[in-house]
């Protein structure tokens, strides 16, 4: 398998990562373009790549490495 297809997504796969994505970024009030968006859109992607395949478990995954919650964006 190559790395490109390895790296594609289908659009319900995209769907769930974004949905994810804005849900954390509203918790940590950055907006998805931020700095802060992209850096969580990076993580999101290879926690769902790994095996966390919903907004839930993609969100709880996201927790369980910040346990004390989304840290604040930076301003």
């Amino acid at each position: 398998m190559s790395f490109l297809s390895d790296m594609a997504l289908e659009q319900t796969e995209i769907d769930i990562v974004y949905r994810a994505l804005d849900l954390w970024c509203r918790e940590i009030g950055a907006p998805i373009d931020s700095t802060d968006g992209r850096d969580v859109a990076t993580v999101l992607l290879a926690l769902y790549k790994t095996g966390h395949t919903n907004e839930t478990a993609l969100l709880a995954a996201m927790r369980r490495i910040n346990p004390e919650g989304p840290i604040p964006a930076s301003r």
